[in-house]
């Protein structure tokens, strides 16, 4: 993985969450619980957060973007579940239902950027056939780019994946060049405008270090 350019990115999104406004705390308490409930009917998910909520500059009509994971034996040897999926359709409206019940009034779009199913991923790592499978780039590329839900239930694949050291090789370049692709998309930099808006908006200065940061971030210094 490009060590300056995921560093750059994970320094910039710890100094906005230092903005943590009171609508991103409240979210992330809402998908907490929610994905608690779940677990108690039986169902095992968790999420990263992406976007707005990832960099905790949330106002009342923030779409939440995120990736889902969850724990799917139907489709066990299947990276990710199909869109007709039972577990699938359940969970994501038991979480909408539950947070949209939970933060009501507040109306939001979920947004499922990509989905993971870890029973799938338990068995590459399990029959140690890791290299080359995409899926588990991502589910690491999330996991350092995102603001995870649940952390638990998935935290120890990364674990075994990051000791790999052919695995943590064969990632580099591929995270690197999906972050960069990422940094350079017009709808990544319009956001660092939009937080920024929404920081100022609320009476508070931009610190100089946090600007140098988001300056040498957006023109891929090294």
């Amino acid at each position: 993985m490009s060590k300056n350019i995921v560093e750059r990115y994970l320094v910039l999104k710890n100094k906005y969450r230092n903005y943590d406004t009171k609508y991103a705390l409240k979210r992330m308490q809402a998908f907490r619980l929610a994905t608690q409930e779940l677990s108690r009917k039986g169902y095992e998910v968790a999420l990263e957060l992406l976007g707005s909520i990832n960099f905790g500059i949330v106002d009342p009509t923030s779409d939440v973007d995120c990736i889902l994971l969850l724990e799917c034996d139907l489709h066990k040897d299947q990276s990710c579940c199909p869109d007709h999926c039972t577990n699938l359709s359940f969970v994501k409206a038991e979480i909408s239902k539950f947070v949209s019940k939970r933060l009501a009034p507040e109306t939001f779009n979920i947004d499922y950027l990509d989905t993971i199913n870890l029973k799938y991923v338990e068995e590459k790592i399990r029959t140690e056939s890791v290299l080359g499978d995409e899926t588990l780039y991502c589910l690491l590329f999330y996991r350092n780019i995102g603001r995870p839900v649940n952390r638990p239930l998935f935290i120890p694949f990364c674990d075994q994946l990051e000791e790999n050291h052919d695995f943590v090789k064969e990632i580099m370049s591929w995270a690197a060049e999906a972050l960069e692709g990422y940094l350079n998309t017009n709808q990544h930099r319009m956001s660092f405008n939009k937080y920024n808006e929404r920081i100022r908006a609320r009476g508070l200065s931009l610190p100089e270090g946090l600007q140098q940061e988001l300056q040498a971030y957006m023109e891929g210094k090294t």
